[in-house]
């Protein structure tokens, strides 16, 4: 009755209602996975049809939209069901398609291969297709030429094929990652996808998975970033949630069942410094908008304000391709947010410049340099500039903030007890994902992976704590004013 490319022109003729089936289905993934799959329930041992929850239609609406996604997610919420029915979508309603699937082990791999046989054999007849190969690692498809093939991850998988899709199941999990990646992802980059899938394993710290969830949260990637949290689930409500800390410890809980990437994220808790409840409850929910200021590396998430007061907090770094990113964060010293960050690798003298219309355009915002190497350069060229508002350290009385082992443990402490009284906002990703990864041993990030956006903002708060001005009283006196107290909002 059908042809390869949809339905006869006898059904169009006849207004045959599988012809309108067809076309929802063609348009929608959703559609066609809610209305006509169904998948295998290991609780009932039955097969079920596949009603979607809000949070797996909105996942799909992003993989259909995106070429490339990452996600994190807690256990047992039918991910992998989901990417098997999206995948036979795109087998069954666009012709050729190739399909690559990933996982740990070859029956694992074989293992979603089978389950995109059990729904495509459940489906209506007039959406299934012409069976040419079937067996443990290929299904292919007759009429329109489509196919999927299932690997175990080696160091050399699928590095010969062509793909329009490719599934990374728990991607956390793997072992050669990275060449996986590099041996796959030229395999879409004509226009494919790459899915990278997974629960978090809190044993490497510094997995390739990681790395790319954090630049993806940071928008130095192309990577879309997903998170997903054990409540996506329906069924699952406090009550289930408090059971399951009964029977978890509390890494292990944040490991299968996290409410927040901070939470899957967090190092164990024997060496982090920060308690990702804390960074949750300081967490918040501000999207970027468009300015007039146009700075490569600038995300505002707030505006200035009339008469607003506001600190730009700086980490500067070298700024050849192989440094750490400069960075800097601009808090609203009213209500503790922070309201805008800038990431990028810059020159000192470039960064000077870029901190200087910074802070000119938050109302000649008071600015916080971190007085290292770097530091100095920039300082200078702001000075040299005549930027009239720059913070002085009440310790020695010299611009910008020095970082020592003394000042770094004090300015630590201070971010820790904000976090913990939920006293700030952090709107910033990157930021909160740097935080959640801080060791509490070094007061630094893990080997290879960076803490700039982090620095920036618990010097910030430093300053804001250990504030100065110098008040000019018409007769060259300068006098530097200290605060004391850690929780006073101060206006400098």
């Amino acid at each position: 009755m059908f042809t390869n490319h949809g339905i006869s022109q006898k059904s169009r003729e006849n207004g045959d209602h599988k012809w309108w089936s067809y076309a929802c289905c063609l348009d929608s993934p959703e559609y066609f996975i809610h209305r006509y799959c169904w998948i295998e329930d290991k609780t009932q041992e039955t097969w079920i049809p596949f009603h979607l929850w809000r949070g797996q239609a909105l996942t799909i609406e992003r993989v259909h939209q995106e070429n490339l996604v990452i996600i994190l997610k807690a256990r047992q919420l039918g991910l992998t069901w989901l990417l098997v029915c999206y995948s036979l979508w795109m087998m069954t309603f666009r012709p050729g398609s190739g399909i690559l699937v990933f996982s740990r082990r070859d029956d694992e791999a074989s293992e979603i291969l089978e389950r995109i046989r059990g729904v495509h054999a459940r489906l209506p007849t007039f959406l299934k297709g012409t069976i040419t190969t079937s067996n443990a690692h290929e299904l292919h498809f007759g009429e329109n030429q489509s196919w999927a093939r299932s690997f175990p991850t080696t160091k050399h998988s699928g590095r010969m094929y062509t793909a329009t899709m490719a599934i990374i199941d728990e991607a956390d999990f793997i072992q050669w990652l990275k060449r996986l990646m590099n041996a796959v992802k030229p395999t879409v980059d004509a226009g494919g996808k790459l899915v990278l899938i997974s629960t978090i394993d809190k044993e490497n710290r510094n997995s390739e998975f990681k790395k790319i969830w954090n630049q993806a949260v940071k928008k130095i990637n192309h990577y879309s970033p997903i998170f997903l949290p054990w409540s996506v689930r329906p069924d699952r409500n406090l009550a289930w949630y408090r059971q399951m800390k009964t029977d978890y410890d509390e890494d292990d809980l944040f490991q299968e069942y996290p409410s927040s990437p901070e939470e899957a994220l967090s190092a164990r808790r024997s060496s982090k410094r920060f308690n990702p409840i804390w960074i949750s409850s300081c967490r918040g929910y501000r999207t970027p908008v468009e300015t007039d200021l146009a700075l490569p590396g600038f995300t505002c998430f707030a505006p200035p304000i009339i008469r607003g007061n506001y600190l730009v907090s700086s980490d500067p770094a070298e700024g050849n391709p192989s440094s750490y990113p400069s960075t800097a964060c601009v808090i609203d010293i009213e209500t503790w947010e922070q309201v805008a960050v800038l990431y990028g690798r810059f020159e000192p003298d470039i960064f000077a410049d870029y901190l200087l219309q910074l802070g000119e355009y938050y109302n000649q915002a008071m600015v916080c340099v971190e007085r290292n190497n770097h530091g100095h350069a920039v300082i200078l060229a702001l000075e040299i500039a005549g930027y009239p508002n720059l913070y002085l350290s009440p310790f020695d009385h010299k611009v910008g903030w020095l970082s020592t082992l003394k000042s770094k443990v004090l300015a630590v402490d201070n971010i820790a007890q904000l976090l913990r009284d939920g006293s700030i906002t952090i709107n910033d990703e990157g930021t909160i994902g740097e935080l959640t990864i801080f060791e509490a041993a070094s007061l630094s990030a893990p080997a290879g992976e960076t803490d700039d956006l982090a620095m920036a903002l618990i010097n910030g708060f430093a300053a804001m704590r250990w504030s100065s001005f110098v008040e000019d009283r018409g007769e060259g006196i300068s006098e530097v004013v200290t605060n004391s107290d850690p929780l006073e909002r101060l206006n400098f």
